[in-house]
């Protein structure tokens, strides 16, 4: 997605007043409205519009797709667990992490 920076109303009223006075001069058709195109299209290829965040669009992808295969090697991780072990996963983990009681004495 590119960014334009739109111009101000001082730069277009300009130009805006300089197309009203030779609209009768200059024949609409078909050829102008292609030429118009064409040359908009070289303009935006020629200028892209630069953003303060396009070092990150890169780094997003490279991230996502290295999180993505961590969540499929654990997740794989835990398939084959389960499938050795008649224990609940759930259950180890439980042990594990276990810190006594949840209301100590008083």
């Amino acid at each position: 997605m590119t960014v334009h920076r739109k111009p101000t109303f001082e730069q277009i009223e300009p130009l805006l007043a300089q197309a009203h006075r030779t609209r009768g001069e200059v024949a609409v058709g078909e050829e102008l409205a292609q030429q118009v195109m064409r040359t908009i299209r070289r303009d935006a290829a020629q200028h892209p519009a630069s953003s303060l965040l396009i070092w990150a669009e890169p780094l997003v992808w490279r991230v996502a797709s290295v999180a993505a295969l961590v969540a499929l090697c654990f997740a794989g991780s835990v398939a084959v667990y389960t499938k050795q072990h008649a224990v609940p996963v759930a259950a180890v983990w439980l042990e594990e992490f276990d810190a006594g009681s949840p209301f100590p004495d008083k």
